[in-house]
């Protein structure tokens, strides 16, 4: 019988944990390239790549979301042992990742009237429309990638996302130089090419995968490709559907916090903006980290919820609560320490530096907070609940974080409008109301699922 410990614990969930971070880094690194080469194409393409980029994003991330359900269902099967369920969940996954990714794609390619509503020069027009058209046509690819992606993951598998995502990150390079510039035959695109290019890319990605699980002995093992044309929606589709679609919503409420204040901080001056824009550059950064670690707890709980191990699963979720505080600890502190130094990297205005700075010192007051919520709601995923994540997020992200920073921002109905500063006061508040909310769900939550587990043991 096998043997668990504190420290092997941590060692088991820091693997899986260290290529996720390295892989979302470099799924980040895409969008940053993509910014730098843009910029080098001109002005107008840079905002056409902002634009386009903003409107990419929560549809990306709704779609991400649902497949991402996958995880921890493959997780609990694989944990029990249970090789036909998921088999079932790779199939029934692929099934519904391709109508996700062609909606998605639909969508994205039919927003002119949105350009439209924004009364955008002729030329940024013209150049995101082309980018989001573009784009448009890797969608189902990366769906039906982050199908199999997820897949894997529920297996403990994480390092084959690491170097496709980092493969992904220097073919996009190449690829960005030939469709931006131009290259023999092909005429210059400019932004536009970007879309061409990242389109590529995520077939490129998609093709990898689907080598890597036909290739890799544990993947293979669980591939019944007879079966995927088979729709088993109450077994398959129906416990996706059901985990999926909250933690989508959860992931688009957070992603349009930060959308929504920069647009309401937009009238207070050009200082703002970019300051406020030095602030979400460093702490997207940040939230790489913990955002790796719920992911990888995602994983691990997952599995042992499926083994039935109530004692592993109490030092699993010690050393995950542990190691999510020590992480906030250490961002915050970090934050503030070098909050001067790190502000002064993008700006050498003082003006923007000043705003920038005390926006880091907020920052740093979240880390913490956001650590442990972000743990917690890893763990939940990983027991199969999402709803009231979702419901924690609505409240804390937008009820509190965007409605009361409003408040606090823009009105006097409070105290004197705080300008900037009052909306970050509210993702604080925000942060810290989620952190307590998801820790006393996790406390409920686990006490349901130890006499799941209980039970399951005694049958």
């Amino acid at each position: 019988m096998a043997t668990h410990s504190f420290g092997a614990e941590s060692q088991k969930l820091w693997q899986l944990a260290w290529p996720i971070l390295l892989a979302q880094l470099a799924l980040t690194g895409l969008g940053v390239v993509d910014t730098l080469m843009s910029g080098w194409s001109g002005t107008q393409d840079l905002a056409a790549i902002g634009l386009g980029t903003s409107i990419l994003l929560p549809i990306f991330m709704f779609a991400t979301g649902v497949l991402l359900a996958i995880t921890p269902l493959v997780g609990k099967a694989y944990g029990k042992g249970d090789s036909v369920a998921v088999s079932r969940f790779l199939n029934q996954g692929l099934w519904l990742a391709l109508p996700l990714g062609i909606v998605s794609a639909l969508v994205l390619a039919n927003l002119q009237f949105i350009l439209n509503w924004l009364s955008l020069e002729p030329r940024v027009f013209q150049l995101t429309d082309d980018y989001l058209f573009y784009i448009s046509f890797g969608l189902p690819a990366v769906a039906l990638y982050q199908a199999l992606r997820f897949y894997w993951e529920g297996l403990g598998q994480t390092l084959p996302t690491m170097w496709i995502s980092l493969v992904a990150l220097l073919l996009n390079i190449p690829l960005n130089a030939i469709f931006i510039f131009g290259w023999g035959a092909i005429e210059p695109m400019g932004a536009a090419g970007c879309g061409v290019a990242s389109a590529l890319v995520m077939w490129f990605m998609l093709v990898v995968g689907l080598i890597y699980v036909q290739r890799n002995r544990l993947t293979k093992s669980f591939i019944q490709w007879h079966k995927i044309l088979h729709c088993q929606w109450r077994e398959g589709v129906l416990p996706i559907l059901k985990i999926g679609v909250p933690n989508a919503m959860a992931l688009l409420f957070e992603v349009s916090l930060f959308t929504l204040i920069a647009l309401f901080v937009a009238p207070l001056g050009t200082d703002v903006i970019a300051a406020q824009q030095i602030a979400i550059s460093v702490t997207s950064l940040l939230f790489m980290l913990p955002l790796s670690w719920g992911l990888a707890l995602t994983v691990r709980v997952g599995q042992v919820y499926g083994s039935g191990n109530i004692a592993h699963m109490h030092l699993l979720l010690k050393a995950a609560l542990v190691y999510a505080v020590i992480l906030g600890l250490i961002l915050a502190i970090n934050t503030y320490i070098w909050r001067e130094q790190i502000t002064s990297l993008y700006s050498e205005d003082m003006a923007v530096i000043s705003i920038a700075i005390i926006l880091m010192i907020f920052a740093a007051g979240y880390q913490l907070f956001d650590a442990i919520q972000v743990a917690c709601a890893g763990i939940l995923r990983g027991f199969h609940d999402t709803h009231i994540t979702m419901w924690v997020t609505f409240l804390s992200y937008w009820l509190i974080g965007l409605g009361l920073g409003y408040i606090l921002s823009l009105t006097d109905w409070l105290v004197e409008p705080m300008g900037v500063y009052g909306f970050w006061l509210g993702i604080c508040l925000g942060l810290g109301l989620a952190a307590i909310l998801l820790t006393w769900r996790l406390i409920s939550k686990k006490a349901q699922v130890y006499a799941e587990m209980a039970q399951e043991h005694q049958s």
